[in-house]
């Protein structure tokens, strides 16, 4: 993920994709749990003007991770408050793990044939088409990662919610605190030196799969 202009617009498609999947399914999910307040924020439609967060989603652009634009859930709403706090928190993190999977097998397939493919394409619509379909898989994975830590507006606080409900309520004290923390552990790449060699782990796994 180089910072340069070409870098930048050939991630594009994955923040996008990453973005949407992981806020859309979140929203859909507490909808068919109970919050229909939901509906009201309009996040019902995988539209990514609805979820993606401007500063959020230059982060992600620029560093490689960042924020969606947060789903504002009441808890009160859920019949098991715990049980769909967790499940809020798996779907969403499912269906980036999946996806980015998906693209990263094709990536590696399309890769492979690359060479039966040379009589219809040149070598840089070849090699542009691989390196957008695998950053849609970092993208998506590294997403799905990074949102596992419990700091708002990451999906990590709906799991502390599910799991340990006293101690979310007492990091909601110091929100505005955690979240400038947030963007310079973003900022200053230590969260590209925590993430990425995992990332790329499971991506290298996936393609020799």
């Amino acid at each position: 993920m180089n910072i340069t202009v070409q870098g930048i617009l050939l991630s594009i498609p994955g923040v996008i994709i990453a973005v949407t999947l992981h806020e859309y399914t979140k929203s859909l999910v507490a909808y068919k749990l109970g919050d229909k307040g939901i509906k009201d924020q309009r996040r019902l439609a995988p539209n990514p003007l609805k979820h993606m967060d401007i500063l959020g989603s230059i982060f992600l652009v620029v560093f490689g991770y960042g924020w969606a634009s947060p789903v504002r859930l009441v808890p009160n709403s859920f019949k098991d408050r715990r049980g769909a706090m967790l499940f809020i928190f798996v779907m969403p993190f499912l269906v980036n793990i999946i996806v980015g999977a998906a693209f990263a097998i094709g990536a590696s397939i399309f890769y492979a044939n690359a060479i039966y493919m040379a009589a219809a394409l040149d070598y840089e619509t070849i090699r542009t088409i691989v390196t957008i379909l695998h950053l849609v898989a970092v993208y998506n994975i590294s997403f799905a990662l990074f949102s596992l830590i419990p700091i708002y507006p990451l999906n990590g606080t709906h799991l502390l919610w599910a799991l340990k409900p006293i101690w979310a309520v007492k990091l909601t004290q110091y929100e505005a605190m955690l979240k400038v923390l947030l963007v310079f552990f973003i900022a200053l790449t230590f969260a590209r030196q925590v993430f990425e060699p995992i990332t790329l782990r499971v991506i290298w796994a996936l393609s020799v799969f």
